[in-house]
């Protein structure tokens, strides 16, 4: 089963620059052989976070501008060695049990 996206959002207008993420494929077993890395799967936003110099943008898998939710992600983003990037991804939260 692949994850797409609800009819009624497909017809949204994307953003200018905006390159649709990677949909997962649910399958019965994870592929097995050299060449392949796991993860484990937390629910969390996937975001695509597209940087061109000094400017920033994080995209939802919709294309909902995240950048004032996530503003801390952004600037990691902005501080990255590169001119450009592109990166797909997800932003997952993990909340710490206190052990007091």
């Amino acid at each position: 089963m692949v994850w797409r996206t609800s009819p009624a959002r497909s017809r949204r207008t994307r953003p200018a620059g905006f390159i649709s993420p990677c949909q997962p494929l649910l399958v019965a077993r994870p592929p097995a052989g050299p060449g392949w890395l796991h993860e484990v799967k937390h629910d969390g936003y996937r975001l695509l976070g597209r940087k061109q110099g000094e400017r920033v943008t994080l995209w939802t898998r919709y294309g909902a501008n995240f950048n004032d939710r996530l503003p801390k992600i952004a600037e990691a983003v902005r501080n990255l060695p590169a001119e450009s990037a592109l990166i797909d991804g997800e932003a997952v939260v993990f909340r710490l049990r206190s052990h007091c």
